[in-house]
């Protein structure tokens, strides 16, 4: 289980000269620090989602929130940039995309080590000359027409061999239509599992960091999301210190004991509980040494207390015979 493959930049670089470039300072002119500001964070935004950033309503919607600018603003920004060629043009206008050549360039230099870059073509403003020394680029397409593909078969002038092959390369194409869609669905699924885990503990432990991230990360490779949830629990019930070393170390456990599922957790726990309770139920009693040395016999304790108060009623007797003589 793979985590999903990062797109975005940590960080992006900036020239300490950024606002001498003629494109920033008519922006500025127009628009004051304020119009500054929020091309810097546009621009931030655009890296950290890669190397271009969608436009739409609600986009527009949770930036103006987070900047706490005006959206109508920040649309007349946009407008300027897009005007001045900060921001392409054809590519906003017929996508609604936030993007440029340099941004690509940029981009593509700070992810030259990835093993895999996948961009869009419907996107892509470089020229061939500039992208092909990048030998781990990927280029896809957003308007793939599945129903295009075109088999032209004439019985008139195609042998049954030619009939053959081409019902072949259709039915290869046809695997690899749905390979492709088994592999989207794996993706979102793997998706989903990372974002259950890093919501999980955003909620219940503390903020991620881009460390917490990668161990997160490393945690979703390694072992089923329902373990890491249920590691990270016991972790908040002891009260661990550090909860990501704790549930790490219960990972590893239950690794090496071949637990895979929640089940084989939950049926380990249940048989260590009875072996308790089995050695518990026969524990053996010592009984002291001195129990049961006294071997004499319970009638012979009452004589024994009987001749006592004989002796006690002679004495007295005697005593009173003295008492009279004198």
């Amino acid at each position: 289980m793979a985590r999903p493959r990062k797109q975005g930049l940590d960080y992006f670089p900036l020239d300490v000269d950024i606002d001498q470039d003629d494109k920033i300072q008519l922006v500025e002119a127009v628009h004051g620090p304020v119009g500054f500001a929020v091309v810097i964070k546009l621009l931030m935004r655009i890296y950290k989602d890669g190397y271009f950033s969608k436009w739409t309503e609600t986009e527009q919607l949770l930036f103006s929130k987070r900047v706490n600018v005006d959206i109508n603003i920040i649309n007349e920004v946009i407008n300027d940039c897009v005007k001045w060629d900060l921001f392409d043009k054809s590519i906003f206008e017929n996508y609604g995309v936030l993007t440029s050549n340099g941004i690509q360039s940029r981009f593509l230099e700070a992810v030259g080590r990835r093993q895999k870059v996948e961009m869009v073509q419907e996107y892509l403003l470089l020229e061939l000359e500039d992208i092909k020394v990048y030998k781990n680029l990927s280029i896809k397409s957003i308007n793939v027409d599945i129903n295009s593909i075109d088999v032209n078969i004439n019985p008139q002038s195609k042998v049954k061999h030619s009939k053959e092959k081409n019902s072949k390369e259709q039915h290869t194409k046809t695997d690899e239509i749905v390979a492709d869609d088994l592999t989207i669905k794996n993706s979102e699924m793997n998706d989903a599992g990372f974002a259950v885990i890093t919501q999980f503990y955003l909620t219940n432990i503390g903020p991620l960091t881009p460390h917490i991230g990668e161990e997160l990360g490393h945690m979703f490779d390694n072992h089923p999301v329902e373990l890491i949830l249920e590691a990270f629990k016991k972790a908040l019930e002891a009260n661990a210190t550090n909860k990501i070393r704790y549930a790490n170390s219960i990972l590893t456990n239950w690794k090496n004991q071949l637990l895979k599922s929640l089940e084989d957790v939950k049926a380990a726990d249940q048989r260590r509980t009875n072996s308790f309770a089995n050695q518990k139920s026969t524990r053996i009693e010592l009984v002291p040494e001195w129990f049961g040395k006294d071997k004499r016999p319970m009638e012979n304790v009452a004589e024994e207390d009987v001749d006592l108060d004989a002796e006690r009623e002679k004495l007295k007797r005697e005593l009173q015979k003295l008492s009279k003589v004198r």
